[in-house]
Protein backbone atom coordinates (compact mmCIF):
# COMPACT_ATOMS: atom_id res chain seq x y z
CA UNK A 1 0.00 0.00 0.00
CA UNK A 2 1.10 3.37 -1.21
CA UNK A 3 0.91 6.40 1.62
CA UNK A 4 -0.99 9.10 0.40
CA UNK A 5 2.17 11.93 1.13
CA UNK A 6 3.80 9.24 -1.83
CA UNK A 7 1.31 9.65 -4.32
CA UNK A 8 1.49 11.90 -6.69
CA UNK A 9 0.43 12.56 -10.83
CA UNK A 10 3.27 11.95 -13.57
CA UNK A 11 3.68 15.23 -15.20
CA UNK A 12 2.32 17.47 -13.20
CA UNK A 13 3.96 19.88 -11.13
CA UNK A 14 3.56 17.48 -8.03
CA UNK A 15 5.66 14.98 -10.00
CA UNK A 16 8.84 15.01 -8.28
CA UNK A 17 10.63 14.33 -11.62
CA UNK A 18 8.71 17.82 -12.89
CA UNK A 19 9.77 19.68 -9.86
CA UNK A 20 13.55 18.34 -9.92
CA UNK A 21 13.45 19.41 -14.01
CA UNK A 22 12.38 22.97 -13.24
CA UNK A 23 14.90 23.12 -10.19
CA UNK A 24 17.95 22.28 -12.71
CA UNK A 25 16.15 24.73 -15.90
CA UNK A 26 15.92 27.56 -13.10
CA UNK A 27 19.25 27.01 -12.45
CA UNK A 28 20.36 27.20 -16.15
CA UNK A 29 18.35 30.15 -16.75
CA UNK A 30 19.93 32.79 -14.05
CA UNK A 31 23.37 31.80 -15.33
CA UNK A 32 22.56 32.39 -18.74
CA UNK A 33 20.77 35.50 -17.89
CA UNK A 34 23.85 36.70 -15.93
CA UNK A 35 25.96 35.90 -18.50
CA UNK A 36 24.58 37.83 -21.46
CA UNK A 37 24.35 41.00 -20.27
CA UNK A 38 28.24 41.18 -19.46
CA UNK A 39 28.89 39.67 -22.80
CA UNK A 40 26.50 42.11 -24.25
CA UNK A 41 28.65 44.95 -22.10
CA UNK A 42 31.82 43.59 -23.68
CA UNK A 43 30.85 42.67 -26.95
CA UNK A 44 28.20 45.61 -28.40
CA UNK A 45 29.01 48.82 -26.70
CA UNK A 46 31.80 50.96 -27.95
CA UNK A 47 33.18 51.18 -24.08
CA UNK A 48 36.35 53.16 -23.59
CA UNK A 49 39.53 51.20 -22.89
CA UNK A 50 39.40 51.56 -19.17
CA UNK A 51 35.67 50.50 -19.32
CA UNK A 52 36.12 47.68 -21.90
CA UNK A 53 39.11 46.44 -19.32
CA UNK A 54 36.37 46.24 -16.17
CA UNK A 55 33.58 44.58 -18.80
CA UNK A 56 36.60 41.89 -19.78
CA UNK A 57 37.21 41.76 -15.92
CA UNK A 58 34.00 41.12 -15.03
CA UNK A 59 32.75 38.49 -17.51
CA UNK A 60 35.94 36.32 -16.97
CA UNK A 61 36.03 36.31 -13.45
CA UNK A 62 32.09 35.57 -14.08
CA UNK A 63 33.37 32.38 -16.71
CA UNK A 64 36.08 31.42 -14.26
CA UNK A 65 33.68 31.42 -11.37
CA UNK A 66 29.93 30.92 -11.64
CA UNK A 67 30.05 29.45 -15.16
CA UNK A 68 33.36 27.13 -14.47
CA UNK A 69 30.98 25.70 -10.97
CA UNK A 70 27.79 24.88 -13.03
CA UNK A 71 30.12 23.05 -15.76
CA UNK A 72 31.59 20.94 -12.45
CA UNK A 73 28.12 20.57 -11.01
CA UNK A 74 26.48 18.97 -14.26
CA UNK A 75 29.81 16.74 -14.41
CA UNK A 76 29.82 15.39 -10.76
CA UNK A 77 25.62 15.40 -10.35
CA UNK A 78 24.17 14.81 -13.73
CA UNK A 79 26.79 13.48 -16.02
CA UNK A 80 28.57 10.79 -13.71
CA UNK A 81 25.38 9.13 -12.39
CA UNK A 82 24.76 8.64 -16.76
CA UNK A 83 27.88 8.38 -17.84
CA UNK A 84 27.68 4.23 -16.57
CA UNK A 85 24.11 3.34 -18.45
CA UNK A 86 24.30 2.21 -22.14
CA UNK A 87 21.23 4.66 -23.10
CA UNK A 88 23.23 7.44 -22.18
CA UNK A 89 26.59 6.81 -22.47
CA UNK A 90 27.34 8.42 -25.79
CA UNK A 91 25.44 11.68 -24.83
CA UNK A 92 27.30 12.00 -22.01
CA UNK A 93 31.10 11.61 -23.83
CA UNK A 94 29.41 14.35 -25.91
CA UNK A 95 28.43 16.95 -23.39
CA UNK A 96 31.77 16.39 -21.72
CA UNK A 97 33.33 17.15 -25.05
CA UNK A 98 31.07 20.53 -25.43
CA UNK A 99 32.39 21.06 -22.08
CA UNK A 100 35.66 20.63 -22.29
CA UNK A 101 35.53 23.20 -25.25
CA UNK A 102 33.52 25.68 -23.32
CA UNK A 103 36.22 25.58 -20.54
CA UNK A 104 39.34 25.84 -23.07
CA UNK A 105 37.17 29.28 -24.13
CA UNK A 106 37.20 30.47 -20.53
CA UNK A 107 40.70 29.50 -20.35
CA UNK A 108 41.36 31.84 -23.58
CA UNK A 109 39.13 34.58 -22.27
CA UNK A 110 41.19 34.40 -18.88
CA UNK A 111 44.94 34.73 -20.84
CA UNK A 112 43.70 37.15 -22.93
CA UNK A 113 44.35 40.86 -22.08
CA UNK A 114 43.32 41.87 -26.09
CA UNK A 115 39.70 43.22 -25.78
CA UNK A 116 39.19 42.94 -29.29
CA UNK A 117 39.94 39.59 -28.74
CA UNK A 118 37.77 38.76 -26.23
CA UNK A 119 34.98 39.49 -27.69
CA UNK A 120 35.40 37.18 -30.56
CA UNK A 121 35.71 34.17 -27.41
CA UNK A 122 32.73 36.12 -25.02
CA UNK A 123 30.69 35.29 -28.14
CA UNK A 124 31.61 31.60 -28.31
CA UNK A 125 31.73 31.13 -24.34
CA UNK A 126 27.88 32.26 -24.33
CA UNK A 127 26.56 30.86 -27.86
CA UNK A 128 28.75 27.22 -27.25
CA UNK A 129 26.95 27.49 -22.84
CA UNK A 130 23.31 28.33 -24.90
CA UNK A 131 23.50 25.85 -26.86
CA UNK A 132 24.89 23.10 -23.94
CA UNK A 133 22.10 24.07 -21.64
CA UNK A 134 19.54 23.48 -24.29
CA UNK A 135 20.80 19.75 -25.10
CA UNK A 136 20.86 18.96 -21.31
CA UNK A 137 17.38 20.80 -21.07
CA UNK A 138 16.21 18.69 -23.99
CA UNK A 139 17.40 15.43 -24.18
CA UNK A 140 19.90 14.87 -20.77
CA UNK A 141 16.77 15.79 -18.22
CA UNK A 142 14.40 13.65 -20.09
CA UNK A 143 16.92 10.73 -20.10
CA UNK A 144 18.06 11.02 -16.32
CA UNK A 145 14.27 10.81 -15.50
CA UNK A 146 13.96 7.88 -17.48
CA UNK A 147 17.26 6.43 -15.99
CA UNK A 148 16.91 7.39 -12.45
CA UNK A 149 13.17 6.45 -11.50
CA UNK A 150 12.51 9.12 -8.67
CA UNK A 151 15.78 9.94 -7.81
CA UNK A 152 16.46 13.03 -10.26
CA UNK A 153 14.83 14.64 -7.25
CA UNK A 154 17.80 13.52 -5.27
CA UNK A 155 20.46 14.44 -8.52
CA UNK A 156 19.27 17.83 -8.60
CA UNK A 157 19.89 18.67 -5.12
CA UNK A 158 23.33 17.14 -5.65
CA UNK A 159 23.53 19.76 -8.27
CA UNK A 160 21.67 22.45 -6.37
CA UNK A 161 24.27 21.75 -3.23
CA UNK A 162 27.54 21.51 -5.95
CA UNK A 163 26.47 25.26 -8.23
CA UNK A 164 25.61 27.14 -4.72
CA UNK A 165 29.56 26.07 -3.97
CA UNK A 166 28.84 23.30 -1.94
CA UNK A 167 30.49 20.19 -1.73
CA UNK A 168 29.00 16.49 -1.49
CA UNK A 169 30.75 13.15 -0.37
CA UNK A 170 32.13 11.38 -2.58
CA UNK A 171 29.64 8.29 -1.97
CA UNK A 172 26.72 10.19 -2.46
CA UNK A 173 27.56 10.23 -6.69
CA UNK A 174 26.92 7.03 -7.76
CA UNK A 175 25.94 5.15 -11.74
CA UNK A 176 22.04 5.84 -12.19
CA UNK A 177 20.59 2.58 -13.92
CA UNK A 178 17.06 1.68 -14.41
CA UNK A 179 17.55 -1.06 -11.67
CA UNK A 180 18.86 1.44 -8.79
Amino acid sequence: MTLTSEVFMQATAADPAIRARAVIRSGQRRLLAALRPKVALLTELELGTDAREAALATLTDFCTGPVRRYLNATDRALYTPAAGSPETRLLIRALRTAATALDRDIDTLARTDDTHRAKGVAQSIEAHLTTHLAVEQTVLLPALADLSGGELAVLAAHFTTLVDGGSLDQHRIGRVTPDD
